[in-house]
């Protein structure tokens, strides 16, 4: 009886499973301008590593969400000046304050680390010129619509048990 290795599964389900893209779900502003809308200010989030390339990091901006980071690719919005939290999730939750001001360019380097289950995230704020520069090596993510939730209705002739009452 002929077995496959354990080392041959191992590895064609990783070939098989891929590596995660980098998707936004708000539009990608005009890359050829500094800033599209000059009363907003732009915010970069660039993830240059291909380690653990095959999760995806979902980033948001006060709550609301972005996107998701792949490997070798960049999140970019512009959004209303103010003071904003941009978080990352995987298996931790990585959080950077921002002073969002007009006219003005922020730049986040996402770092991955090897974790417990799956990889971690790391968010730090970068200056312009190393911001530049690792964004001159990513891919912009692909603006798609984000994925919709949807809500569990019971239908009408379904019946639900309620459990028993106490004496």
């Amino acid at each position: 009886m002929n077995r496959t290795p354990p080392w041959l599964v191992v590895a064609a389900s990783l070939f098989l499973a891929g590596c995660a893209g980098t998707r936004q779900y708000l539009p990608m502003p005009d890359q050829s301008k500094t800033v599209e809308d000059p009363a907003k200010g732009r915010i970069y989030v660039i993830r240059p590593s291909s380690f653990g390339g095959a999760v995806g990091m979902n980033v948001s901006d006060g709550g609301n969400p972005v996107g998701s980071t792949g490997p070798g690719g960049f999140l970019c919005w512009e959004r209303e000046p103010g003071d904003v939290v941009v978080s990352s999730t995987s298996e931790n939750t990585s959080r950077v304050s921002l002073a969002v001001r007009p006219g003005t360019i922020h730049y986040i380097l996402q770092s991955i680390r090897m974790g417990i289950w799956i990889a971690r995230t790391e968010l730090e704020v970068i200056d312009e010129e190393k911001g530049k520069k690792e964004l001159a090596h990513c891919k912009p993510a692909k603006v798609e619509n984000p994925p919709k939730v949807e809500k569990v209705e019971q239908k009408a002739d379904q019946k639900t048990e309620t459990p028993p009452e106490k004496k």
